[in-house]
């Protein structure tokens, strides 16, 4: 079956939601040699040099002569994209690391458990223990809520 770039689509690409399977064939999955679909050009290293390939990105590969203007856009906003995505999570961990190797914003002297009027002060083990506890809570709250941005969570 033909496609855009006149070459014959493969069975054998791989699943991926990554758009650059689209525009390539693969020729040697062992070796991640894919072939461009626009002017069937065989790329070593895999959709990676594809994207490389398709943004006319020069240096470690031949600008495609043949992908319209628009593929060119497309791939250039994909990869702009990605970038901040990641930059995004990185950034989300090194927030995750800081929160939990810092101190408790209050010293655990300053806890007490409150119930109506009643305030309860706790004794050293009760204090050492809510600690541990608060610490174990956030720092699952905060591994929870990166696996989610990730979108690494099975659920």
């Amino acid at each position: 079956m033909a496609n855009e770039g006149g070459a014959l689509q493969s069975s054998s690409n791989p699943p991926s939601v990554d758009p650059s399977w689209a525009h390539c064939t693969v020729v040697d999955m062992g070796r991640r040699k894919v072939q461009c679909k626009y002017c069937n050009r065989v790329l070593s290293g895999g959709v990676w040099r594809l994207k490389q390939h398709l943004t006319g990105i020069i240096g470690e590969v031949a600008p495609c002569l043949r992908v319209s203007s628009e593929v060119r856009m497309q791939f250039c906003q994909y990869k702009k994209e990605k970038e901040t995505s990641k930059a995004n999570i990185t950034r989300r961990c090194q927030e995750i690391r800081e929160e939990l190797s810092a101190p408790s914003r209050r010293s655990v002297d300053e806890i007490y458990l409150s119930r109506g009027r009643q305030t309860i002060d706790l004794d050293d083990d009760e204090e050492e223990q809510l600690r541990r506890a608060s610490q174990a809570s956030r720092r699952s709250f905060a591994e929870g809520d990166h696996l989610r941005c990730t979108g690494q969570h099975l659920g």
